[in-house]
Formats: structure tokens, sequence, C-alpha cells
């Protein structure tokens, strides 16, 4: 009978103790469901006729599917690619739909293409914003905004007009993981047209390009290129849809290119309790004998996740005076380093390829903080809630239940 009483004053306490583990567990990210369309790649281009996307990856050797402007309105087929490129110029003009029939210098007729279809942009946007929800990375130049504003409605434009910019040389500013990945501060970039688009602000994002350029209207500043998280995804918008090979360029393609790779090691960062502080992906090239990026550092402990697609590397750790901090030399393509800073500061790693082999995706994570145990802040916040639940059980019989008993004294 005690033994039942025991039971039944604790069972409140064990109830807020199984809700206070299953908490953690429903926090962290579930398994996605299998998707009912097969593909080849797990990275897909949407053909287009300004910025050829697709000529630039094949240029890289990354492996992607080409697709039709109407593919977009096919939620399975979206989603069952990994990240998905949306360059600007994926439309097709009324003009480029019509068969026009002259007779010299008189026109006979104008008539609609017997294979014409008008895509439903909105059915575009839905489909490109449920993808980026469910964690998908997309990537979105130049004129492509329309489905990027349709899809999230972020950017603000100078006098409400988009197309206000002219052809120009800019000196763009840099910063963050593009920064980090280049290893500059300030990036030349050429825009030859006129009209390309002129964002003059952006909601929820982080800005990683800025410049002033000339418009119609006198100069302006503003973003050039931009990141934004979204639900579970990321897209990167730029303005910038030169065909180019430039370290800008490269930033962007790879950065949703190999979005799987860098959320592999944020989740082991994230295991750990660690605070990210910087992502990069990037890969050697043919003319390339080796690869370098700055990595910031945080006053104590730091570690740099580094995974590899497919090569091997012998990874140098440098600081900032290009000392040797650690040289790895070993055959495995996850490696990490703990490096101790006595300030917020910044060191180099410098990547050597073991073979000829080129175009193989890395990745680098960087994080903040110590490796002490895994979910130890999930445990911890658990207990915590249990130790408050279990006083606010105490609370609540020694006062509410049995009520207050003392002795009235007048």
């Amino acid at each position: 009978m005690r033994n039942r009483k025991i039971t039944i004053r604790c069972y409140p306490i064990l109830i807020v103790a199984a809700f206070a583990l299953v908490i953690p567990y429903s926090a962290s990210p579930k398994p996605t469901a299998n998707k009912t369309v097969k593909t080849r790649n797990r990275i897909a281009v949407v053909k287009s006729k300004y910025d050829d996307i697709d000529l630039v990856l094949k240029n890289y050797r990354i492996p992607h599917d080409v697709l039709a402007y109407r593919d977009l309105e096919n939620p399975e087929l979206v989603n069952a690619y990994r990240s998905v490129f949306v360059p600007s110029g994926i439309d097709n003009p009324m003009e480029e739909s019509l068969d026009v029939y002259a007779n010299n210098f008189r026109f006979k007729s104008v008539a609609l293409k017997p294979d014409f279809y008008e895509v439903d942009k909105n059915k575009v946007a839905r489909n490109l914003r449920r993808f980026v929800k469910n964690g998908g990375a997309a990537y979105f130049s130049g004129y492509s905004f329309e489905y990027l504003q349709k899809a999230f409605n972020m950017f603000e434009f100078f006098d409400n007009f988009p197309y206000m910019g002219m052809p120009a040389r800019l000196e763009a500013t840099v910063f963050n993981d593009l920064s980090r990945f280049s290893m500059k501060d300030r990036i030349a970039l050429y825009l030859d047209h006129p009209g390309w688009i002129a964002v003059k602000s952006v909601r929820d994002a982080e800005i990683i390009a800025m410049a002033s350029f000339e418009t119609p209207r006198g100069m302006r500043s503003g973003p050039i290129t931009f990141l934004a998280r979204r639900g579970g995804g990321e897209v990167l918008y730029t303005s910038y849809d030169s065909t180019m090979f430039s370290d800008f360029r490269r930033f962007n393609i790879y950065r949703i290119a190999g979005a799987d790779l860098l959320e592999m090691l944020e989740d082991e960062a994230s295991e750990w309790g660690q605070t990210v502080t910087g992502r990069i992906v990037g890969s050697i090239q043919n003319h390339e004998f080796a690869g370098m990026h700055r990595i910031d550092l945080s006053r104590g402990g730091n570690t740099i996740y580094f995974y590899s697609e497919r090569e091997f590397y012998q990874i140098d750790v440098l600081d900032r005076d290009f000392s040797l901090i650690e040289s790895r030399d070993i055959l495995e393509q996850e490696q990490k380093f703990n490096v101790t800073s006595g300030a917020d500061d910044y060191c180099f790693v410098k990547l050597y390829p073991y073979t000829n082999d080129r175009f193989g995706m890395y990745s680098i994570v960087s994080a903040s903080g110590m490796r002490i145990f895994p979910y130890l802040y999930y445990i911890l916040s658990g207990l915590g809630f249990m130790a408050i639940a279990g006083i606010a059980v105490a609370v609540y019989r020694l006062f509410l239940k049995t009520g207050y008993r003392g002795r009235w004294r007048g």
C-alpha cells in the first residue's frame, strides 16, 4: 500500500519528466518523407536566356538536371531536388510565342504557336516557397526576383521600380561568408546591360554584398547579393548575372549547389551545442594547386569542421600571420580541428589535394564553444524543466491542495 501511495503522489512528476524528455526529441529535425519523383541528380537548373547557370555548372563539373520553365509548376518534381537554380530569363515573352506570316513588307497574319503554353507564375512561386520552407536551397538572379517576391514579399525598390540599374563597373563591399570565402573586402563587378535589378532594401536577410551605382535618378546604394533563411531552407539572390568566373560568381554557385554538405556539418555543430560562425563550400579547379579561405575565431574554444565529397586533402591551419597552427596529411574525407583563441580573431585554412583529380566539392563550417557532451544543452534544459515542474508540484501540494494551516493570533 505504501508503494502504491508513493506511485500516486509521484505520478504528476513522472508525467512532467516524460514531457521534458520528449520535448528535445520533438524539437530536433525529423527525416523527410520519401519523395515520389526520382531524379538523376540532386541539383536542378531551369533553362534561361540571360544567366546561363547550366554552362557554369558544366564548367565546374557539378552534375545537374536541366528543367524547362513549365516544370516548376510540378511540386513533386521540384521537391525531388536538394538545390534549385532559378536564373534570370527563365520565362518566355509573348513575342517569342507568335508565328508571324508576311509577304515582303506586308503582314498577312499573326497567330500563337501550336505549342504555346502559359505558365502560372503564382503557382511557380507557391511551389518554390514550399520547396524552400521544407529545407531546400534556391538560387535566384536578375529578373527572376519576381518569383522570390511573390513567394516571400521581401524586396523594396527605388521609386517602386526594379529596373533602375545602368551599365557600370561596381566596387562591391563584401561581408560575412562571401568575404571569408574570397578573403577579400571588396570585389569589382561588371554589369553590362541596362535595366538590371537595383534593390533598395530587403527584409529579414543577410546582405553579403553592397554597392553604390548610377541610376537615371542619380546615385543609389543597395544590396547586390543576399542570403535569407526561410523555414528550413535558404535562398540566395544576386543582381549580378554575368557569366564571368570570378570569386563572387563562384561563391554564389557553390553556396546553393553544396547546401547539403553544409547542412551535414551544421547539424554536427548543433549536436554539440556550438554556435556556427562561418559556412563555406568550394572546390579546387583545374588551374589551381591549392585552395585557401579565412575562418573567423571567437574568444575561447572553436571547432573547424571539414568534409570532402570526393577527394582527400592535406589541410593546414594558419594563424593571421600565416604561421602554422596545425597540419594534417591523412586519408580522411571528414576532419575536425579544435582551435583555442585568446580573443576574437581569424585564421586561414589551406587545402592541398592529394591527386590531380579536381572539382569535387568540400564544405567548411566553423563553430564557437567547447565540445563537452552531445546534446548537453538539450539535457540541461530538460533537467531544468523537470526541476521547475517538481517545485511547482510541491508548491501546489503544500499550499493549494492542503491549504495553509496555522493559528490565528489576534
